[in-house]
C-alpha cells in the first residue's frame, strides 16, 4: 500500500515563506529588466517625477521581500560571486568616509557604482525557479521591441545630432530607440541578441520560435543601424571567444559572416576609420586616448584609493564639472577608486564569468547548452564593450546586466546533469 503524506503546518509555513510577495517580486524584476521602456513611459506620463526614483523603489521592494522571507525562515543559497561583490560594496562604502569633504558627491557616486549589483544579489531569495523561464522571456521580449523600434527609426530616417558622426561620414541615420544614444541601445542589444537565439534553440513551441528568430533578426539589424563600433566589438569578440573555447564547430560560419560584414561599405568605413592617422591624432588630442591617460594620471595622485567616489570619470563627476566621462568604465573605476577598487571590481566580474561557466555551461546538455552559452556571451559582450564606454553608468544597461546574470545562474540551478529540454517542461510546452 502506498502511503500518502498529509501537508503539515510546517509545509504550509515553508510555502508561505517562498510565496510572500511573489507577484510583486516578479513585476519588480520585469520592470528592472525593461528599465528603458518603463523609464520612457514614466517620463511622458503624469508620473514623470518618479523617473529618477522608481528603480531604487523597485530594488527596495525586492530587499523587503527578501528580508521578510528570511525572517520567516526561508533558506536559500546565494551566488558564489556574491562574496566578491560584498568586498567591492564594502570597499566603496568605506570610500564614502574617505570622501567626507564632499559627502553628497561620495554618496551619489556610491549609489551609481553599487545600486544595481544588489538586484542580482537579491534574486535567489525573491525569484522561484518555476518563474525563471517566463522572467527571461519577458525581459528578452522588451529588447525585441527595442530592436523593432530601431528598425523603424532607420526606415523613417530619424534626425540625429551632427556630433554622432565622424568627420566626412555619411550614413542614413543612427538609431537609438527610447534611449539617449546609439551606444546605450547597442549595449542592450548585444546583451540580449545571444539570449534570443539561445531561447530559439531551447524552446520547442513553433510560435515562440518564430518570435525569437524574427525578434533576433530585427535586433541584429537595429544593432547594425546603431553604427556603434563598441557594440559591434563587444558582441563580435564575445561570440568569437565563446566559440573558440566551447563551440569550435561554428568558427567557419563566423569567419564567413565576418568577411561578408567587413565588406559592407558602412561597416568597412566605420572600422577602417579606427586605423586612420587623423583618428589617432584626434583621439590623442581630445578623444578616448587622452581620457584614458587622464584616468591614469588621476589615479597616480593616490594609487591605492583614487580620487574618491563621485570625483572622476562618471556621471556624478561630470554633472559637477569635476571631469568628463572617461569613455572606459575600467578607467573610471581606476581613477575614482584606485587600484584597490579596480582589482575588486574586476574580481567580481571574473567570478561572475567563472560561475556561469562552471555552474551553467558545464551542466547544460543538449539544447540547453546553447542558452547557457548565450548567457555567457551576453555577459562577456558587456564586459568587453565597457573598455570603450561607461556602460555601467547607464542605469538601463547596469540593471539589465545584473538581471540577466541572476536569472541565468538561477536557471542553471534547475538543470539536471544530463538534460536535453528545459527543466520541468514537456516537449513543446515551454511557457
Amino acid at each position: 500500500m502506498v502511503q500518502t503524506s498529509v501537508p503539515t503546518a510546517e509545509d504550509h509555513s515553508s510555502s508561505a515563506q517562498s510565496n510572500y510577495g511573489d507577484a510583486l517580486a516578479r513585476w519588480c524584476v520585469y520592470a528592472l529588466g525593461a528599465f528603458a521602456i518603463v523609464n520612457q513611459g514614466l517620463d511622458i506620463s503624469v508620473l514623470s517625477g518618479l523617473g529618477n526614483l522608481w528603480g531604487t523603489i523597485a530594488i527596495a521592494c525586492l530587499a523587503v521581500i527578501a528580508l521578510v522571507r528570511v525572517a520567516y525562515g526561508l533558506r536559500r543559497q546565494g551566488f558564489r560571486w556574491s562574496r566578491y561583490a560584498g568586498w567591492y560594496i564594502l570597499y566603496c562604502a568605506t570610500l564614502i568616509l574617505y570622501g567626507l569633504k564632499h559627502p553628497l558627491l561620495a554618496f551619489n557616486g556610491f549609489s551609481v557604482d553599487v545600486e544595481y549589483i544588489v538586484i542580482a544579489l537579491l534574486l535567489p531569495w525573491v525569484v522561484e525557479s518555476r518563474d525563471v523561464p517566463r522572467l527571461l522571456y519577458g525581459v528578452i521580449a522588451v529588447s525585441m521591441l527595442l530592436g523593432v523600434d530601431g528598425v523603424f527609426q532607420y526606415a523613417i530616417k530619424v534626425p540625429i545630432p551632427d556630433t554622432w558622426l565622424d568627420v566626412g561620414e555619411v550614413v542614413r541615420t543612427r538609431v537609438f530607440s527610447v534611449m539617449k544614444s546609439p551606444a546605450e541601445l547597442g549595449a542592450n542589444l548585444e546583451m540580449t541578441i545571444p539570449m534570443m537565439f539561445g531561447l530559439f534553440a531551447v524552446d520547442r513551441h513553433p510560435a515562440r520560435r518564430f518570435v525569437y528568430i524574427a525578434g533576433g533578426m530585427c535586433s541584429l539589424a537595429a544593432l547594425f543601424f546603431t553604427y556603434d563600433r563598441g557594440s559591434w566589438l563587444g558582441l563580435g569578440a564575445a561570440v568569437l571567444i565563446v566559440a573558440v573555447v566551447y563551440e569550435r564547430r561554428v568558427l567557419p560560419i563566423l569567419l564567413v559572416l565576418g568577411v561578408i560584414a567587413f565588406f559592407i561599405p558602412s561597416i568597412h568605413m566605420r572600422v577602417m576609420d579606427l586605423f586612420n592617422p587623423v583618428y589617432a591624432v584626434k583621439s590623442s588630442a581630445g578623444g578616448r586616448m587622452l581620457l584614458w591617460q587622464q584616468a591614469f594620471d588621476t589615479m597616480a595622485k593616490n594609487p591605492l584609493f583614487g580620487a574618491g567616489l563621485g570625483q572622476y570619470g562618471g556621471y556624478v563627476a561630470t554633472s559637477h564639472s569635476l571631469s568628463s566621462f572617461s569613455d572606459n568604465y575600467y578607467a573610471k573605476v581606476l581613477g575614482e577608486t584606485g587600484l584597490v577598487g579596480l582589482v575588486l571590481f574586476m574580481a567580481m566580474h571574473v567570478a561572475i564569468l567563472r560561475e556561469i561557466a562552471t555552474s551553467v555551461v558545464r551542466r547544460a546538455k543538449g539544447r540547453n547548452r546553447w542558452l547557457a552559452l548565450a548567457g555567457l556571451t551576453s555577459v562577456l559582450a558587456i564586459l568587453i564593450h565597457s573598455f570603450v564606454e561607461n556602460l555601467f553608468e547607464y542605469n538601463y544597461t547596469a540593471s539589465l546586466y545584473f538581471v540577466i546574470v541572476g536569472l541565468i545562474l538561477l536557471w542553471g540551478r534547475t538543470l539536471p546533469e544530463s538534460s536535453a529540454e528545459m527543466p520541468g517542461r514537456k516537449r513543446g510546452t515551454l511557457k
